[in-house]
């Protein structure tokens, strides 16, 4: 009792500016904790994308699972491109790694007119008979494949070395055609809002370069990512593109209002 009566007491003599700066600590959180500021920056990106084995080919691969995954690996670098941390203390770089979940085409099933079943149905087993990564799979599912597989969580990135999360739509996604923003090479543009009011993101991946099979047998790869996917597109049995390499004008976009 004494002791409350104490604390009352001593409340009660406590400088009006005092009291003030108690409240103004509270409102703003731990005292002395950085504030968190996004702003309108660029990043450059590299990385590459791996596509389910052993790759891209024309007439595809067979599997027992009825999806495929893609693994893509997109590093962002520049200043505040990352967040800053003991292997990073400058804060400038940034790698954000995803799945691609693309569904596979289930020979036992008939295609719908005027479509027909890739020619490795051909080849199907009672276990082994779902088809995947037909190079001609990239341009019709590529856009639907990211915004399922990306749509519900979203991508996660770095703004002034602050962690965001970019959401993944159907109306923010796109395919990237030649002569336009991936010069001579195709890609894919994603952009959007964040999660923090006021910035939106634009992440544009050209791939420019890419890699056959392992070994000393490259599977037909020149290592001109676009030429060899007209190719193996177009009918050529001797290509399998296991990676797409990003780079060229792939950069990461922060725009803050």
């Amino acid at each position: 009792m004494i002791r409350k009566l104490l604390v009352v007491a001593a409340a009660v003599a406590m400088p009006a500016s005092a009291l003030a700066a108690v409240t103004a600590v509270g409102s703003s959180g731990i005292a002395g904790a950085a504030v968190k500021t996004y702003t309108t920056m660029s990043c450059a990106i590299t990385g590459s994308v791996t596509f389910a084995k052993p790759g891209l080919s024309y007439d595809g691969s067979l599997s027992a699972a009825s999806v495929s995954k893609a693994k893509s690996s997109a590093t962002a670098t520049g200043a505040a491109c990352g967040k800053v941390s003991a292997t990073d203390p400058t804060g400038t770089v940034n790698t954000t790694k995803n799945t691609i979940t693309s569904p596979s085409t289930d020979c036992n099933v008939p295609p719908t007119p005027p479509a027909t079943n890739p020619p490795v149905c051909t080849h199907e087993t009672v276990t082994k008979h779902y088809a995947y990564d037909t190079a001609s799979s990239l341009a019709s599912a590529g856009v639907s494949s990211i915004v399922t597989s990306l749509g519900p969580t979203g991508i996660k990135l770095i703004d002034n070395k602050n962690a965001v999360v970019g959401q993944v739509t159907e109306a923010g996604t796109s395919s990237v055609l030649p002569d336009t923003s991936c010069g001579a090479n195709v890609g894919f543009e994603l952009q959007g809002n964040t999660n923090i009011t006021g910035l939106t993101y634009d992440l544009l991946l050209c791939i420019v370069g890419d890699t056959g099979t392992t070994g000393p047998d490259t599977s037909g790869t020149t290592g001109s990512f676009y030429t060899d996917y007209l190719d193996a597109s177009g009918g050529d049995t001797l290509i399998t593109i296991a990676t797409g390499i990003f780079g060229g004008s792939s950069e990461l976009n922060f725009t803050f209002s």
